[in-house]
């Protein structure tokens, strides 16, 4: 098991990947009847953008809007199609290049969505988006040194947006940098509050960089925005033995075999814990 990924459930890449989008967004809990009212709505408007074409086809910006609609809809081959013809109507559109980066980056061609990004920044090269999606391209290539690249410039652009912060932090989290991770989150938790994951990553960092009780308190921090992840308790039970309280340790032990019931991913951990807690 790869600790320094146990936590890395990475949101925020859900971010990067709608970072385009112009605030339409399906988060959250939704029921079956909500999610087919919203796709039905989304293929109305659609529709209207077609409609729209037919009356003024040489209209770029209608085809940037219609790429997202489809995108929203899942249907990736039309979104590109729309895309692309946004960009022949107007090779000047850096956001039709980023929207279509997005597309490849859901489809996982991270090379073609990387020649998408460098397009977009060519044309505006301050834009912090861009380079937060590049950034993100580049480490799921493992391309790691330009991702950390890409994620400053994003920061540098704009020292308030918060998910190049965030993806830079988790970028050095999976490279065992934990100080860097460290530096990066606070950084992060200082622009806006964080969520649960931020929290458990944090630390993780903490832990594996020898700062126990700072590691409990992001811990604890993460458990009260969100009690519902199991393997959070494993390792709050874990920091609370390398910090020599066994009492603690226990507690947290008894509630994570409670929740790991019928956990298959956490089998290995389930293990450990019934082993710890039976001494």
């Amino acid at each position: 098991m790869n600790k320094s990924v146990l936590f890395l459930f990475n949101i925020r890449h859900l971010a990067i990947i709608l970072i385009a989008l112009l605030g339409v967004g399906l988060f959250g809990c939704t029921s079956p009847d909500s999610e087919q009212q919203q796709k039905r709505e989304l293929q109305r408007d659609a529709l209207k953008l077609r409609m729209g074409q037919a009356l003024n086809p040489t209209d770029a910006e209608g085809h940037l809007q219609l790429g997202k609609i489809y995108r929203e809809l899942g249907e990736s081959e039309k979104a590109i199609e729309s895309f692309q013809n946004a960009i022949a109507l107007n090779d000047k559109h850096e956001h039709a290049y980023n929207n279509l980066g997005l597309v490849y980056t859901d489809l996982r061609l991270y090379v073609l969505a990387i020649e998408m990004f460098q397009a977009a920044l060519e044309l505006s090269p301050e834009n912090p988006a861009f380079y937060n999606n590049l950034g993100y391209a580049y480490n799921m290539t493992e391309r790691f040194d330009e991702a950390f690249t890409a994620y400053r410039n994003a920061i540098e652009s704009d020292p308030t947006f918060v998910d190049a912060y965030y993806n830079l932090a988790d970028t050095y989290l999976n490279r065992d940098m934990y100080q860097e991770a460290i530096q990066y989150y606070e950084s992060a938790l200082e622009i806006e509050a964080g969520d649960a994951d931020v929290y458990f990553n944090l630390g993780l960092a903490y832990e594996e960089n020898g700062q126990f009780f700072r590691a409990i308190q992001s811990y604890e921090k993460g458990l009260s925005l969100d009690d519902s992840d199991a393997e959070a308790y494993y390792r709050l039970a874990q920091v609370y033995k390398k910090n020599d309280d066994p009492l603690m340790m226990r507690r947290y032990l008894e509630t994570f075999l409670e929740r790991a019931k019928n956990q298959p991913h956490l089998e290995e951990e389930v293990q450990t814990a019934e082993q710890l807690f039976d001494r």
